[in-house]
């Protein structure tokens, strides 16, 4: 009887431990599509998506995209520790940035996609909650990586 009542404690008591979120790791595949066509339904898919789209490099086969929410606006793209309804998430700012890369390649192309989300809490600041902007808090959770990948596979 003491075993199982403590293996239910541990249990119980594990479970209310805080988990970090994890970053999805970066997105390297194959397309048939052309490294220009990749980027074309790339950076169409991601403005479709609500994000900006900038062209980072001179031939246009790399893009920056971001897209900045308040509150639990970005929840479709990004997994945060607070929870939806807590003081943090009414406060919280997010700003999903996703990198795309298509390199030319033998019938087709590479891509490359990495994400990062930068997390600030404009709600508090000039309070003693203020906290430092920071790339921990919140995570992407590979929606939008997916989606990428669906388009051009």
């Amino acid at each position: 009887m003491r075993r199982i009542l403590a293996l239910l404690l541990a249990t119980a008591s594990t479970a209310c431990l805080p988990t970090r979120a994890v970053a999805p790791a970066p997105l390297s595949f194959h397309s048939s599509r052309s490294a220009k066509e990749a980027t074309q339904v790339a950076a169409v898919s991601l403005i479709n998506a609500g994000f900006r789209v900038t062209q980072t490099d001179s031939i246009g086969q790399a893009l920056t995209a971001s897209r900045t929410a308040t509150h639990n606006a970005n929840d479709a793209y990004v997994t945060c520790d607070a929870a939806k309804g807590s003081s943090a998430a009414a406060n919280r700012e997010t700003t999903l940035t996703i990198e795309f890369k298509s390199t030319p390649a033998e019938s087709g192309s590479d891509i490359h996609v990495e994400s990062r989300v930068r997390t600030s809490y404009p709600g508090y600041a000039g309070t003693s909650m203020e906290t430092a902007p920071n790339e921990t808090d919140c995570v992407s959770n590979g929606v939008m990586e997916q989606q990428l990948a669906a388009a051009l596979r």
